[in-house]
């Protein structure tokens, strides 16, 4: 069903983190900016309208429309998509967009170069469509880290914040901006080491907090963990929580070596061969980018 969402937010950034994320889980969308498209083309096509609207560049009163705008920002001025995105659904009948009851985490173990890994990463991403959210956390190095703001929180301070009692799963999010795959994350650690520094408890605390709020039913979300650096033996009780475990090769040879094999045989046995794959690098296309096409992941038996 082709449909037009009008979005009224005058920051360029923001629009277009705001149509990335909208277009994962409205592909049929018309998604424009009515300041600077008319979108007098996408009605021929579109059976109604959705609007949102940044009260910051505009008045509710001055938009006009059939359907009735919604607001983008709350009152602290943040941008929820959760809070906009059942009013987007609720016209919505295509038995495409019916979603399971909860989300899912899912592991990385890269061997692999960072550019790679990140186009895997990303790729996946467009497989997580419907969800409220997709999170990614990554527990690596800082330098391993594709998100190196500095400013803000980060994935020290969620580390941090997590041991507290009073810490619950939905306060990840509190810690989470979105980065230019449409994943919201803390991005990286303060330092090099802070992962492995502060324990592998804080770690498996932190995996577990974010199976809860994938589990849960309050939202739906996804989670996508990054691990790396890790001692083999700590692998089981970090990926315990986990649905998915993906391990990404560069290669099928790679996969035969025996240091792969001790790994792939210890995970298979603690987690269960049905929770287990092995994905290869070589998948990957020639020039460089994840083929859409990427070959079924290889069962681990």
């Amino acid at each position: 069903m082709a449909f037009t969402i009008k979005i009224y937010e005058k920051n360029e950034y923001l629009f277009t983190l705001l149509r990335k994320r909208l277009s994962s889980f409205f592909p049929d969308a018309y998604i424009i900016d009515p300041y600077y498209e008319t979108g007098d083309q996408d009605y021929r096509f579109s059976e109604y309208e959705k609007v949102l609207y940044d009260p910051r560049d505009i008045k509710k009163e001055d938009i006009v429309s059939l359907s009735p705008p919604l607001r983008l920002t709350d009152d602290g001025g943040i941008i929820d998509c959760a809070s906009f995105l059942p009013f987007i659904r609720q016209s919505i009948e295509s038995p495409s967009l019916l979603r399971p009851a909860t989300g899912t985490v899912t592991a990385v173990l890269p061997f692999v170069y960072s550019d790679v890994r990140d186009r895997f990463i990303s790729n996946l991403g467009t497989d997580l469509t419907g969800a409220d959210f997709n999170i990614r956390l990554d527990f690596t190095s800082r330098l391993r880290s594709l998100c190196r703001r500095s400013a803000g929180s980060n994935m020290t301070s969620l580390l941090d914040a997590c041991r507290s009692r009073k810490f619950t799963p939905e306060d990840i999010l509190k810690y989470c901006n979105m980065d230019d795959s449409g994943f919201l994350t803390p991005g990286a650690t303060s330092n090099n080491d802070d992962v492995y520094d502060l324990g592998i408890t804080r770690s498996i605390t932190l995996m577990n907090l974010a199976s809860d709020l994938a589990h849960s039913k309050t939202r739906f979300v996804n989670v996508v963990a990054v691990i790396e650096g890790f001692r083999t033996k700590d692998l089981p009780d970090l990926l315990s929580s986990t649905d998915n475990v993906i391990l990404l090769m560069p290669a099928k040879d790679a996969g035969e070596d025996i240091g792969a094999k001790d790994l792939i045989e210890l995970l298979t046995r603690t987690l269960g061969s049905e929770r287990v794959s092995v994905t290869y690098a070589e998948d990957l296309k020639d020039a460089g980018v994840l083929d859409d096409s990427l070959a079924p992941r290889r069962q681990v038996v």
